[in-house]
């Protein structure tokens, strides 16, 4: 954390952290009481789930920093759509041999489409938005009990 410390003292552009790190959402405080960064990083997927990640973009706003929310997908992206201080939705090529717009086998439609402006917009559909396969989930369903 001391070299984001001195990044963040000595450069003009503004540094975001931490991507990943240990102690979840509660690190995020130790960052900012560092000054180790000036946009704080989480995801719903690294920080255990929606709810500390919105703690974190609550602490973020308390200090009049941005939060960036790291990762895509339902979680991700309802999360943006819940608070002010995100400028960026994360969405893409994740791995050159994935296809980002092609649906996992759950899934009849990904959650995050890209219009031809290159926005994503949020879902209309109910809960987080996912289009979930149902007769997918049924057919490997191993057992009911």
């Amino acid at each position: 954390m001391s070299s984001y410390a001195w990044l963040a003292e000595n450069l003009s552009i503004p540094i975001v952290g931490p991507e990943s790190f240990g102690g979840k959402h509660h690190m995020r405080a130790e960052w900012v009481k560092a000054g180790a960064c000036d946009i704080l990083r989480a995801g719903a997927n690294g920080v255990g789930g929606i709810t500390p990640t919105m703690k974190v973009a609550a602490l973020a706003e308390s200090f009049g920093m941005d939060c960036e929310v790291h990762g895509n997908g339902a979680a991700s992206l309802a999360v943006v759509g819940a608070i002010r201080n995100c400028r960026w939705y994360e969405r893409g090529l994740l791995h050159p041999f994935l296809d980002y717009d092609e649906p996992a086998a759950y899934l009849n439609s990904i959650v995050d489409p890209m219009d031809d402006q290159g926005f994503v917009h949020l879902s209309q559909r109910p809960g987080l938005g996912e289009d979930i396969n149902f007769a997918y989930i049924e057919a490997n369903t191993v057992s009911h009990d």
